[in-house]
């Protein structure tokens, strides 16, 4: 967990941080604490670094560069004919 907090920063990541932290200050003072539900969750996210922001989304979908090249079989077809 330490390694996953201390490392691979990015300008996102900052930037998430900096959103949570801004939005909490900015709850407490105003006194709506339903906004810190958003803020923590900025500030959670940023500093476990998880989440689709980082860019940890697994989607399952792998470029076709990075697919094993599939081999197609030859298609035979068969005419159908149709009696009227």
């Amino acid at each position: 967990m330490k390694e996953r907090i201390l490392s691979r920063w990015n300008f996102v990541r900052i930037l998430w941080l900096v959103m949570g932290i801004g939005i909490s200050v900015q709850a407490v003072t105003e006194r709506n604490f339903l906004m810190l539900v958003p803020a923590l969750y900025f500030v959670f996210a940023s500093v476990a670094n998880v989440g689709c922001f980082a860019g940890n989304c697994a989607t399952g979908y792998a470029p076709p560069s990075a697919r094993e090249k599939e081999t197609t079989a030859d298609v035979e077809y068969e005419e159908i004919s149709s009696s009227k």
